[in-house]
């Protein structure tokens, strides 16, 4: 089961002009990415993304919902620059991209975090809510 439906996806990037075929090409492909950021946070089987969207508890709904708006920058990355997996980071495959007016040369910096595809937008979302979190919780 996938952590994201395309109605999601709209809703959360509204005016986006991504189609359904695109999100679906890039899904799986981004749902490694973040569950690799994220340490399997919600793929480890000791939390329920479900669950948590459904939540009375104000912290778990917030967190599930950064968790989806951080999988949402990931796929409109992926699709926008082309870079879907670390190895497109690491060789700089993508030295310039153009989007409507925009155009933006790499020279080598990149815009994501480490040696994944996870742009750094995402990873602030992520991190605020605690999902990068990889200590040792004690009890």
């Amino acid at each position: 089961m996938h952590y994201l439906t395309y109605e999601e996806f709209k809703d959360i990037m509204s005016g986006t002009e991504i189609t359904e075929t695109q999100f679906n090409e890039e899904l799986s492909k981004a749902e490694i990415q973040i569950d690799a950021v994220t340490h399997y946070f919600y793929a480890g089987g000791l939390h329920d993304l479900t669950d948590d969207v459904k939540s009375n508890k104000k912290f778990r709904y917030l967190r599930a919902s950064a968790f989806k708006q951080a999988l949402c920058l990931i796929i409109d990355f992926a699709i926008q620059t082309g870079v879907t997996n670390s190895n497109d980071v690491v060789s700089g495959d993508v030295k310039s991209i153009s989007i409507g007016r925009t155009h933006i040369e790499t020279n080598g910096v990149s815009a994501t975090y480490g040696r994944t595809a996870v742009p750094d937008e995402a990873i602030s979302i992520l991190a605020y809510w605690g999902l990068m979190y990889r200590g040792v919780p004690y009890r």
